[in-house]
């Protein structure tokens, strides 16, 4: 328990050091004063939201994505259904065409659902295995990722730079929606009903089929949890990279391998990690914003690296 107080007073200063600080820096005493009333409510409370949000799915995701294809270095993106969605959502800046945030954010996800559609039916005709999943979710995301290459390379000059950033991670365009956090709460709800079973699925299929388990049934939500929640991260800020490949294996560094304490903490985690980096990306080089990405990798390359030592 005092774990978790722990990480929620770091979430909480996280936030009030969000809140407070930017292109322009707000006293603590004075933030919900008139004065500073839109910079807090209009503009930066929406996007501390959308970060937080973004933080725990991505990390609950790398999670289970980890526990589906049985590898440590398994991030949310290695199923390449989460490339569908910058995908499709790259050709609507590439071309230029304008859609209300939540319209824009509903276009990715449908596409991600296409996605995932498509790689069940390569990798499920026999059995939902681990091996058939990984081997068809790297094929399909090479193939995504030719496309984006073509639509970067295609695309006019003065849309290079926000699919740039697109690609890196950006918070700066989005705006306050009530379906990501239903999606958070329902799907982890949802998937906290499956600790035992992902527990007994982590020591190996074979292990958990001798333990009564569904190993089909569960890797199917394993999938389809995961595959959601990385198309909502994606749909509201790009592709933000190392966040649910680093934060699983923290997680499990703190609080062991039960997924009953690894999955609250994965949201806690990768929710601070996340607004964190994207306090940093608006606030060191202002008013220049640098995309979210780039602190992620930052943080998460020499902490991968030492977790890596560790258990060599």
């Amino acid at each position: 328990m005092r774990q978790y107080i722990a990480l929620l007073l770091l979430l909480l200063v996280t936030i009030i050091f969000s809140l407070t600080t930017g292109s322009i820096s707000i006293p603590l005493a004075e933030m919900f004063s008139e004065k500073y009333h839109t910079i807090i409510f209009e503009i930066r409370i929406p996007r501390m939201a959308n970060a937080i949000i973004v933080g725990a799915l991505l990390s609950v995701s790398g999670l289970m994505i980890q526990n589906l294809v049985k590898n440590p270095l398994a991030d949310p993106y290695i199923l390449g259904v989460s490339g569908a969605s910058a995908m499709v959502q790259l050709l609507l800046i590439a071309f230029g065409i304008v859609l209300p945030f939540s319209l824009f954010m509903l276009t990715g996800f449908m596409a991600t659902l296409l996605a995932l559609l498509l790689l069940l039916l390569i990798s499920s005709k026999k059995s939902l295995n681990s091996t058939n999943l990984l081997l068809s979710g790297v094929v399909l995301a090479f193939a995504y990722s030719a496309i984006i290459s073509l639509i970067l390379t295609l695309s006019p000059t003065a849309t290079t730079k926000p699919i740039l950033f697109w690609l890196m991670g950006d918070l700066g365009y989005s705006s306050f929606s009530l379906f990501p956090i239903i999606a958070l709460i329902i799907g982890s709800l949802w998937i906290f009903q499956y600790h035992k079973e992902l527990d007994l699925l982590a020591r190996g299929e074979f292990f958990a089929l001798k333990c009564g388990v569904n190993v089909r049934k569960t890797n199917l939500v394993l999938l389809v949890s995961a595959s959601l929640f990385t198309a909502v991260a994606v749909s509201l800020a790009g592709t933000i990279g190392f966040v649910g490949l680093v934060i699983p294996h923290i997680s499990r560094l703190i609080f062991g391998n039960k997924h009953a304490k690894l999955i609250p903490a994965s949201i806690i985690l990768g929710a601070t990690l996340v607004l964190l980096a994207d306090t940093l990306s608006r606030w060191l080089f202002a008013p220049t914003q640098l995309p979210v990405g780039i602190f992620t990798a930052l943080f998460g390359v020499p902490v991968f690296l030492y977790l890596l030592r560790k258990n060599s």
